[in-house]
């Protein structure tokens, strides 16, 4: 496969923001978390980490707070989460989490909009 661009720069297209929102919703719903905060996301990497980062702090306190079923939704492994957070010790663990899960996501995006566009 070709080389990517950094992931980061794939919110500069309003298709992949807006197929990224979906996608955002659509597991995170299946997860039990609130998705409130995704029509709100701008198309700015920062400004998307941040505020997923922050949506899994808040529902940590919750009772039906299931992190693993949200990584395991995405398709992160335990694995994965661990060596990603060895690598990043200087951020915190819903920074790390909040990465793991853009990159995902995008990538998902990203492989369908490809096929979808490969069709054509």
């Amino acid at each position: 496969m070709q080389n990517l661009p950094d992931f980061r720069t794939q919110f500069s297209s309003k298709d992949i923001v807006d197929a990224f929102k979906r996608q955002l919703i659509k597991d995170f719903e299946k997860s039990n978390f609130s998705t409130d905060f995704v029509d709100a996301l701008e198309s700015d990497y920062r400004s998307i980490h941040q505020k997923i980062a922050h949506e899994l702090q808040l529902h940590e306190s919750k009772s039906d707070f299931n992190l693993m079923h949200l990584l395991y939704r995405t398709d992160i492994s335990e694995t994965q989460l661990k060596k990603y957070l060895n690598t990043k010790k200087d951020c915190s663990y819903y920074d790390v989490i909040a990465e793991l899960i853009i990159k995902r996501v995008l990538q998902k995006v990203v492989v369908k909009q490809y096929y979808k566009n490969k069709e054509m």
